[in-house]
């Protein structure tokens, strides 16, 4: 599929991050960025090597998620966005900005992320805790849905079991349950083909 192209909604710019751009974005984001924290299967850790990151799904809307470290609080973001940015045309990130013009300020509002596997696509946004609750989620999600099913590829999320504000999402963006579990607390959601 590709590097991705810049996304654009009435609102937003999603524009792709790149290895030159990733540490800027991290130290950007990362005091206003939760991460959700994966809980490892015994004798296994997490994406990240220590069980958290900020992708794995429609992420970033844990409450109860942890707070970066404190003694580095963009280091382990930093780090993430740099795997993802130069791991190939099979993981694309964008971050995600205001529109200029049509709101104060272009800041960035949080991630989106898609990972490819043949036809199929896995897409995750996670959003900056000031910015949660506008609509941003909702209208990245429709705008990076919308591009790769126009390209055939069917799109899914994985939704953690008991992630309420997930699920809500996942079902204003058009995606529907599967009975897939994932590692036995990650639901799959598709969003069905257009007709």
């Amino acid at each position: 599929m590709g590097e991705g192209p810049t996304l654009t909604t009435s609102r937003l710019l999603a524009l792709p991050l790149t290895i030159w751009n990733a540490g800027y974005v991290a130290e950007e984001l990362a005091p206003s960025l939760a991460f959700t924290v994966i809980p490892p299967r015994s004798g296994t850790r997490g994406a990240s090597g220590d069980g958290s990151g900020p992708f794995g799904g429609i992420v970033g809307t844990d409450p109860a998620a942890g707070a970066p470290d404190p003694d580095d609080p963009a280091g382990a973001l930093r780090r993430e966005l740099r795997r993802r940015a130069s791991a190939g045309h099979m993981v694309l990130t964008w971050v995600l900005r205001r529109q200029p013009g049509r709101q104060p300020g272009s800041a960035a509002v949080g991630l989106l992320a898609a990972e490819t596997h043949g036809r199929r696509v896995v897409v995750g946004v996670s959003i900056a805790l000031g910015c949660r609750r506008s609509g941003y989620a909702t209208e990245a999600i429709r705008a990076v849905a919308g591009w790769f099913e126009y390209r055939g590829a069917l799109v899914e999320t994985r939704i953690r079991r008991g992630d309420s504000v997930g699920k809500r999402l996942a079902q204003a963006t058009s995606f529907v349950p599967t009975s897939v579990l994932v590692a036995d607390w990650w639901r799959i959601w598709l969003r069905p083909p257009p007709s």
